[in-house]
């Protein structure tokens, strides 16, 4: 059977190929239960949510991070570990000019943001899809 959907394209906007309503924990959830939603989800981060909005992310890295330095992933929680500077996206910015966001940043996730409310989750790997898919014509 063949697909009538169109690939992405770096130059589509990241609206193409986020995540909608990205998974969310509260700051105060232990590492524990943000560790068993990324397995549950198979996803590779969270946002944190305050009830202003997004406070921060959390990321499979930040776990092993917190892990590897003798941390208790059952009394430790999400708000301690947590990367709080958030870099965006906005939600009509292309693929591309995400992807290099991320680079330059060194970051792996991107929140998208529509104006001020976080919308959607980008991460690194659906952008490098979308390159190397342009990559192969």
């Amino acid at each position: 059977m063949t697909s009538t959907a169109r690939r992405a394209r770096p130059t589509d906007t990241v609206r193409s190929i986020m995540v909608e309503g990205p998974a969310t924990v509260g700051p105060g959830d232990s590492l524990l239960a943000v560790a068993e939603q990324l397995v549950a989800g198979e996803i590779g981060a969270v946002l944190v949510r305050a009830p202003g909005g997004p406070v921060g992310l959390l990321s499979e890295r930040d776990l092993v991070t917190a892990f590897v330095s003798g941390g208790d992933l059952g009394t430790e929680q999400a708000g301690d570990v947590m990367t709080a500077d958030l870099v965006t996206a906005g939600i009509d910015e292309t693929i591309a000019s995400a992807g290099r966001r991320m680079d330059e940043a060194g970051v792996r996730h991107l929140p998208v943001r529509d104006g001020e409310a976080v919308v959607g989750l980008v991460a690194q790997r659906d952008v490098l899809a979308v390159l190397l898919g342009a990559l192969d014509g």
